[in-house]
């Protein structure tokens, strides 16, 4: 991979944690969006993303996420994170730990930075691998001015 592919990085979604479908049916309904639904078993979470122009909303659903679970109820629903999505994982895992920021629940398709080290915002940096079947959601390789860093 050349030091510009891998340096890609594009702006994917915001993440919405809910309980419920109220967000997501206004969300549908008022701006009239179509939906992919996924478990993600290795996050034990439902996923349901909303194409919007050239990113997503992400409506984040509990299944056995004990943390999530907790997190809706100390925040109620809402905003949880945002999220980029970027070509090489290993390259801005290691830019984000070179400037501070603290990487955790990393995995083979995407790692966090902890709040608590990046103002209290959650970001999540993602790559799906082309066998994943929540690579069709991927935005580097759809659009051609992926921002470069």
């Amino acid at each position: 991979m050349d030091e510009e592919t891998k340096r890609r990085i594009r702006f994917h979604h915001v993440g919405i944690v809910v309980r419920t479908d109220a967000i997501k049916n206004l969300l549908t309904g008022f701006i009239g969006l179509t939906e992919r639904t996924w478990y993600n078993k290795d996050q034990g979470v439902d996923v349901t993303f909303l194409p919007v122009g050239n990113a997503y909303l992400e409506m984040v659903y509990p299944h056995g996420n004990q943390t999530i679970e907790r997190y809706i109820e100390q925040h109620g629903e809402g905003i949880h994170h945002f999220c980029f999505e970027v070509d090489n994982l290993d390259y801005w895992a290691k830019r984000c730990e070179e400037r501070g920021f603290k990487v955790v629940s990393r995995d083979s398709r995407c790692f966090f930075i902890h709040p608590k080290t990046f103002g209290g915002i959650l970001v999540e940096f993602i790559n799906w691998p082309v066998e994943d079947s929540m690579a069709v959601l991927t935005l580097l390789d759809k659009t051609s001015d992926a921002a470069r860093v």
